[in-house]
C-alpha cells in the first residue's frame, strides 16, 4: 500500500490528522404555499481554519460560537425590521398580506468542529426549479 512505502521511505512522516473549526451560513427559503407551505435550508461553508490539536480547535471554537451569536442577533433584528416595513408598506396601501411572497428566513451562522471542512454543508431541495 503506498501509505505504508511512505512511511518506509519517510521514516519520521506523521499521519495527517487534525480538526478544523469551520463557520457556517444557513439560509432558509420559502418554497411554495403547496401541503400549508414548506420551507428549505442551504447550509454554506464560510471560512475554516486546521487546528493539529483537537483541544485547540475546541478553544477557538468558543469563540467563534460568540462572534456567531452576535451575527446571529443582528440578522435576527434585521430581519424584523424588514418584515415591519413589508408589513407597514402594505397597511398604507390597504393591500392583504399575501400581496407580497412570503419572505425568506433570518440568515444564521453556526460555527463546528470537524474533521473535513465542508461535511455540513447542502443545497435545500426545490421542488419547483
Amino acid at each position: 500500500m503506498l501509505t505504508e512505502a511512505f512511511f518506509a521511505v519517510c521514516d519520521e512522516a506523521q499521519p495527517a490528522k487534525g480538526s478544523y473549526v469551520s463557520l457556517y451560513r444557513s439560509d432558509p427559503y420559502y418554497g411554495g404555499p403547496e401541503e400549508g407551505g414548506w420551507w428549505g435550508e442551504d447550509t454554506t461553508l464560510v471560512a475554516y481554519q486546521h487546528y493539529p490539536a483537537e483541544i485547540a480547535a475546541e478553544a477557538a471554537l468558543e469563540q467563534v460560537k460568540l462572534l456567531a451569536d452576535e451575527q446571529n442577533k443582528q440578522e435576527r433584528k434585521a430581519y424584523g425590521e424588514h418584515c415591519l416595513r413589508q408589513t407597514e408598506w402594505l397597511e398604507a396601501r390597504g393591500l392583504d398580506d399575501d400581496f407580497l411572497p412570503e419572505p425568506d428566513g433570518e440568515t444564521r451562522f453556526f460555527a463546528v468542529v470537524e474533521e473535513n471542512p465542508g461535511s455540513l454543508e447542502m443545497k435545500g431541495d426545490r421542488y419547483y426549479s
